[in-house]
């Protein structure tokens, strides 16, 4: 019995000490990855905001263009007033846009009339443009 009380006492000194240092090295090198894909995935987040901003803010841009077109005075003056291209919109800076309008039917022998105005808003910094469309008749 003397025997069993020593190597029951030299166990529990054992299971006291705490970790070995394979133990802590694989919990740093664990901890280490996680970090690391955590820094991956923050990285990642942050540059598809930004790029979904540009995106939102190029859809406003050419919406407000629409907007605009349909407003217009006359039905005959849509060509004239607004197919241009806009190299810089103010407070936008790097956005441009370029609104172009196509007429379809509109002569003495054509049943159909209408205009189909799109817009496109490009940034150096966006993969594509944004382009929207809508069509006009007359009124």
């Amino acid at each position: 019995m003397g025997t069993s009380k020593l190597v029951t006492r030299a166990r529990r000194r054992r299971a006291r000490r705490g970790l070995t240092l394979i133990e802590v090295i694989v919990a740093l090198s664990m901890l280490g990855g996680v970090m690391l894909g955590l820094g991956m995935f923050s990285v990642r987040l942050s540059q598809e905001t930004s790029r979904a901003r540009m995106r939102i803010t190029a859809s406003q841009l050419a919406d407000d263009r629409i907007e605009v077109v349909k407003s217009a005075p006359r039905y005959s003056a849509i060509e004239s007033l607004y197919v241009k291209t806009e190299a810089s919109i103010g407070g936008y800076a790097g956005f441009a846009r370029q609104t172009a309008v196509t007429r379809i039917g509109g002569q003495a022998s054509d049943s159909i009339d209408y205009k189909i105005v799109t817009v496109q808003v490009t940034n150096p910094q966006m993969t594509g443009a944004v382009k929207k469309t809508t069509v006009i008749a007359p009124f």
